[in-house]
C-alpha cells in the first residue's frame, strides 16, 4: 500500500545514510588521491577563480577523509633520505661498536680539530690517518704501514685530500685496521673508504659558523705554511674580503650533502640534520673538555692516566690564532650571517643534539 506523502518518514533509513556517507568518503578519497584532474590544476597564481575554488574543495575533501573518526591518521613525514655511501658505510651512533669499526673524525676547519688530533695522538697514543701520512716521502710507499714521528704514530696515507683518500682506498685502509682514527674534511670521500662490514664511526666538533669563518679568514692571513694561505689577504679587512663575494658559504651543509656548487635548499639542510642525528657523535668547541670526555666514553678510550696531558692541551690549545672578534650586529657579522644562514641553523641543531646525546650516549656506553 502507498504511504501518503505527508506520512512518509522525514529522514532516510540509517542504513541508507551510512551507505551514502561511505560513498561520500570514497569519492572524497578518490578526488584527493586518484583524480587525474587534480594533477592538471595549474599553479595558484595562474588559476581561474573557478579552478581556485575547485582546488580548495579538493583540499577540504582530503582533510575530511583524513580526520573522520576511525579513518587511519595521516602518516608522519618520513625523514629525508641520506646518501647511500653515508647510510651504508657510517654506522648509526646507537649501534654497538664492532671490533672492525674505525673512528672517523670529520675535521671542520678552525673548530678545535688540531687540539683533538694532538690529544689522541700525543696523550692516548692512537694511530692516526691524517695529512701527515703523505709527508716525509711516505706518499711514495708501495704498501700500507705505520710510522712514528715524535710522540705520534701515523698510517702512511693522506686522508686530507681526494687523491690521498683514493690512494688509501686502494690500500684498503678500513679493512687493514691500522688506523685508530681516520681524519678528513671530506665526509663523502672518507665515508667511501669504509663499507658495511668495516664501518666508520663518525664524530665531529662544532663551532659557531660566524666565529669559525672569521677565525679562518684571520688564520689564512698568517698561515704561510698552509695550502689555504692567502698572500695578499693581509692587505684586506674582513669586510673588504667578504664584500668581494669571497669567504665560506654554508660550508658544513655543502660538505654533508656533497653539493659544492649547486644552490642549496631547505631540503639540503634537513638532510644534513638527519646525517648528524643518526650518524654523528657531536662535540662542541666551547664545551671541549666535556666533548673529549664524551668521545672517550663512546669509544672506550677513557683513562685517568691521560688527564694531565689532556689538561695541558685544553689550557693551551694547538694551532690557535688569536685575532679580533667579529661583534654581533657589526657589518662583518651581518655579512657572514647572510652567507651562512643554513650553517647557523645546522649549528643550532647540533647544539640540541649535543644535549640530547648526553643521556643517549651515556646509556649506549654502559651497554658496550
Amino acid at each position: 500500500m502507498m504511504i501518503p506523502r505527508s506520512t512518509r518518514p522525514s529522514c532516510l533509513p540509517s542504513i541508507l545514510i551510512s551507505t551514502l556517507l561511505l560513498l561520500n568518503i570514497q569519492n572524497a578519497a578518490s578526488l584527493a588521491y586518484d583524480d587525474p584532474l587534480k594533477q592538471q590544476l595549474p599553479e595558484e597564481d595562474s588559476a581561474t577563480p573557478n579552478l581556485r575554488h575547485g582546488r580548495r574543495r579538493l583540499q577540504q575533501q582530503e582533510e575530511m577523509v583524513l580526520t573522520l573518526p576511525g579513518y587511519p591518521p595521516a602518516a608522519a613525514p618520513l625523514p629525508p633520505l641520506i646518501p647511500r655511501v653515508v647510510a651504508e658505510n657510517l654506522a648509526e651512533i646507537t649501534e654497538p661498536i664492532a671490533a672492525q669499526d674505525t673512528a672517523f673524525f670529520w675535521h671542520i676547519p678552525k673548530a678545535g680539530g688540531s687540539t683533538l688530533k694532538a690529544y689522541y695522538g700525543r696523550c692516548l697514543h692512537k694511530v692516526e690517518s691524517t695529512e701527515v701520512g703523505g709527508m716525509f716521502g711516505h706518499d711514495q710507499d708501495q704498501e700500507l704501514g705505520i710510522f712514528t714521528r715524535g710522540d705520534y704514530r701515523y698510517v702512511n696515507v693522506d686522508t686530507s685530500t681526494p687523491e690521498g683518500i683514493e690512494h688509501a682506498k686502494e690500500f684498503q685502509l678500513a679493512e687493514s685496521g691500522y688506523a685508530d682514527i681516520v681524519v678528513s674534511t671530506y665526509l663523502h670521500g672518507a665515508a667511501d673508504l669504509f663499507n658495511p662490514v668495516n664501518r666508520g664511526r663518525f664524530f665531529a666538533i662544532f663551532r659557531h659558523p660566524i666565529e669559525r669563518a672569521a677565525s679562518h679568514f684571520y688564520y689564512r692571513q698568517k698561515a704561510s705554511w698552509e695550502k689555504a694561505y692567502g698572500k695578499k689577504l693581509h692587505m684586506l679587512t674582513i669586510e673588504q674580503f667578504l664584500s668581494r663575494g669571497r669567504g665560506e658559504k654554508n660550508w658544513m651543509v655543502r660538505v654533508l650533502t656533497n653539493k659544492f656548487t649547486e644552490a642549496l635548499t631547505g631540503e639540503d639542510l634537513e638532510m644534513a640534520k638527519e646525517i648528524l642525528r643518526t650518524r654523528c657523535v657531536v662535540g662542541m668547541m666551547d664545551r671541549m673538555q666535556e666533548s673529549l670526555d664524551r668521545f672517550d666514553m663512546y669509544f672506550g678510550w677513557a683513562s685517568p692516566e691521560n688527564q694531565e696531558c689532556k689538561n695541558e692541551l685544553l689550557n693551551h690549545g694547538v694551532n690557535s690564532n688569536p685575532h679580533a672578534m667579529v661583534e654581533v650586529g657589526s657589518e662583518a657579522w651581518n655579512m657572514l650571517y647572510e652567507m651562512n644562514e643554513l650553517d647557523i641553523k645546522l649549528y643550532e641543531y647540533a647544539q640540541i643534539l649535543f644535549e640530547e646525546q648526553r643521556a643517549l650516549l651515556g646509556v649506549h656506553a654502559m651497554q658496550q
